[in-house]
């Protein structure tokens, strides 16, 4: 496992167990100050560690049991591919979502300057170029 998908796992780790304090020390510590997270449901562009506050505070505002699992990360070429299962509901409705999401990480060296979503796996390989 290189640097970037260690960096990524312990990440998403963290999310996982709740653990917001080292998940933003982790993102502060690796994000470079021009990061852009592309993200897929709603089209923004999240800007630099802010956006990355921005995104935890939207989801918890949005979602109730919110949980995302960490299925796979994979290099691939100068990119690194994380694959998740979200589960929730709807803040408002209670309305049960359950879906693959997969992001796509573009590094500079150690840093992360960009990542992007797509609704499935599948969806990220095809943008990588790959099946």
């Amino acid at each position: 496992m290189d640097e970037r998908t260690e960096f990524l796992r312990r990440g998403y780790e963290a999310l996982q167990r709740g653990d917001l304090d080292g998940f933003k020390a982790l993102a502060k510590e690796r994000l470079d100050p021009d990061f852009e997270f592309h993200h897929v449901w709603d089209g923004r562009v999240l800007k630099g560690y802010e956006g990355t506050l921005e995104w935890l505070s939207d989801t918890s505002e949005t979602w109730a049991e919110y949980r995302q699992d960490l299925d796979e990360i994979v290099a691939v070429g100068d990119d690194v591919l994380v694959v998740v299962r979200i589960s929730a509901r709807g803040g408002g409705s209670g309305v049960p979502v359950a879906q693959e999401f997969a992001v796509v990480w573009t590094f500079d060296g150690a840093r992360a300057v960009r990542a992007r979503s797509f609704n499935s796996r599948d969806d990220a390989l095809r943008a990588l170029g790959g099946s």
